[in-house]
């Protein structure tokens, strides 16, 4: 059965604590980190792959909503605060739930079933068929309908938290699944993950300036400079420019 990683961030150690003693009645969820600040976190978040995150708004230095707003591929988010007046602008960051403490059971497991559902569904139902290798497009789920995406239309894929956006040619399809998903069903000879939130067309570059690669659509994609040698062997070996 799939498992998931969660983060708490707090800087009450109590407030952790309640988490973590509610947690312990979830299977398959399991606590990666507590942290008790935003910086603490973000070296968390960048190194490990969170799926769920337990954030207190009122913390040290920076807010949690700040922090929040700070990530560009944040985990499934629940909020806990002991004030009710950050609802409205946590709702439109896209949170999963606002949890008011003390955090109890009943609240907590339907923020928590709303988060697994969400990351199930993401897992579990987004791409229709998994192609091997061979084939050159794959099937997903998008406005209620089967899409076909060939490999030749794509130009590069980028998360938006609990989905994907697929940049084709002369559009763009949004679908409910997560980018370490599709990294899974991507031909790696064709597709290269060149950071957290993106993979990129290997035949799409044009070129590469710094840590920005320059698509044949005219976007930038940043490039992750622990792979930048990687990527450069890759093209180099493949004769992609």
């Amino acid at each position: 059965m799939k498992t998931y990683n969660c983060i708490i961030v707090d800087d009450e150690t109590l407030a952790q604590e309640l988490i973590e003693a509610h947690l312990a009645k979830i299977p398959n969820v399991y606590i990666v980190a507590k942290c008790h600040t935003a910086m603490e976190a973000m070296s968390v978040i960048n190194t490990t792959t969170i799926d769920i995150m337990f954030l207190d708004i009122e913390m040290p230095d920076i807010t949690g909503l700040e922090f929040l707003k700070s990530l560009g591929n944040p985990p499934l988010t629940i909020l806990t605060t002991a004030y009710s007046e950050h609802a409205l602008e946590s709702y439109e960051l896209n949170v999963i739930d606002y949890l008011l403490k003390p955090i109890r059971f009943d609240r907590f497991f339907k923020a928590i079933a709303k988060a697994l559902s969400i990351l199930k569904e993401t897992s579990d139902t987004s791409v229709i068929e998994n192609k091997t290798v061979e084939e050159d497009y794959i099937f997903v789920k998008s406005d209620y309908k089967a899409v076909k995406i060939s490999f030749n239309e794509l130009i590069y894929v980028e998360s938006m938290q609990k989905y994907v956006k697929f940049h084709l040619k002369d559009k763009m399809i949004m679908s409910l699944m997560s980018l370490t998903a599709l990294a899974e069903i991507l031909p790696s000879s064709k597709f290269f993950r060149c950071q957290k939130s993106f993979i990129v067309n290997l035949t799409k570059i044009d070129g590469i300036d710094g840590n920005l690669l320059l698509m044949n659509n005219g976007a930038k994609v940043s490039l992750s400079k622990n792979l930048k040698a990687e990527l450069i062997k890759l093209i180099d070996n493949n004769n992609l420019l």
